[in-house]
């Protein structure tokens, strides 16, 4: 192990005994054809990434960085962006969340330090020529301007995992129906994560209820238009795009599609605690009085979500907001701040 890097050492000493068994479901895991060169590059960062994980202190950390790297399979898969708006992406997904951090470092180090691993000589020759043939996207952590100078976690999942090969690492920690798909991981999620089973048996019930992926659509730029657009996108549609918000966000989300007695249309996991949605897809006249804000605040507080937002595509009589300013923890979003939210970007106080 003369490959790992000064820093990561320390980290990973603790799961030394238990990776050799690891290490053998990681080989199970990689798809025929793992022989040839990629194959062998895929398979070594398929066991960087599971040790790093697996030195995780603890099991919230754990499911932290499996949430991260289900929300870098969804970008990896997105055949609408180009490689360098993927690479993007992905390097705005990675936040400060300490696990998702240690994970980052310790995998990018010791690809750096490829040369001093225990790889094959020509394997070792391929993986600078690879990077070569990579596109170069500037920024600090998303590319590379010279090999050996930084490598961004961008390149590492768009150039050498790609989808399968976070697939192969979810399955380790999941198993394979559970790590499938986007969907598969949140009810993985739901089952054993801290942050979403404080929720009441009904809310959990609400969340598995026809759940679906957040989508955001193709919104105009010009303002007027894109008023005119929300107010009349399909109800499901509106629910999917308002949660892509949270999603692109970093933040696994989704939507559940059958009618619940909890009143939740959209759900988020953030490291803080659940977040509860309310979509109302009203017209410009029709306002959300105090009674509908009165009983949102009774699910928030029962299930002790970290946030509640109402999101509506008219606005607020003074009733609710004067019913919602007495929990700070439940927050108002009428069409002009929607509207902000597409124009300037959303982000999570």
């Amino acid at each position: 192990m003369n490959w790992i890097s000064n820093k990561s050492e320390g980290l990973w000493k603790k799961t030394a005994s238990t990776f050799s068994d690891t290490k053998e479901k990681v080989k199970d895991k990689v798809k025929e054809g793992g022989s040839d060169i990629s194959g062998k590059i895929r398979e070594w960062l398929i066991s960087l990434f599971v040790k790093a994980i697996e030195s995780c202190s603890t099991e919230q950390d754990r499911l932290d960085v499996i949430s991260w790297l289900t929300l870098m399979r969804e970008v990896v898969t997105d055949s609408s962006l180009s490689f360098q708006a993927k690479a993007k992406k992905i390097h705005s997904l990675i936040n400060s969340k300490k696990a998702v951090q240690i994970v980052f470092h310790s995998v990018v180090k010791t690809v750096e330090n490829y040369k001093n691993s225990d790889l094959p000589l020509p394997v070792k020759i391929a993986i600078p020529a690879t990077l070569g043939a990579a596109a170069i996207v500037g920024g600090h952590g998303v590319g590379i301007v010279a090999f050996g100078g930084g490598i961004g976690m961008p390149i590492l999942v768009l150039v050498f995992l790609g989808a399968a090969g976070i697939t192969s690492v979810l399955e380790v920690f999941l198993g394979q129906s559970e790590s499938k798909d986007y969907i598969s991981v949140v009810m993985a999620l739901i089952a054993r994560d801290e942050i979403l089973r404080r929720a009441k048996k009904s809310m959990k019930d609400a969340m598995t209820a026809e759940a679906a992926e957040p989508k955001a659509s193709v919104m105009p730029i010009e303002e007027k238009e894109l008023r005119k657009k929300l107010e009349e996108m399909d109800f499901f549609d509106f629910e999917k795009h308002v949660m892509s918000f949270f999603q692109n966000n970093g933040m696994m989300a989704w939507v559940t599609k059958k009618s619940n007695d909890a009143g939740v249309d959209g759900f988020a996991r953030h490291p803080s605690g659940l977040i509860v949605v309310q979509c109302k897809r009203y017209t410009a006249t029709n306002p959300v009085g105090r009674p509908a804000i009165q009983q949102f605040k009774g699910v928030v507080e029962e299930n002790e979500a970290w946030r509640g937002y109402v999101v509506t595509t008219s606005y607020f009589t003074e009733e609710a907001k004067e019913s919602a300013s007495k929990n700070d923890r439940v927050i108002l979003i009428d069409m002009d701040t929607l509207v902000r939210w597409h124009m300037d970007g959303f982000s999570i106080s």
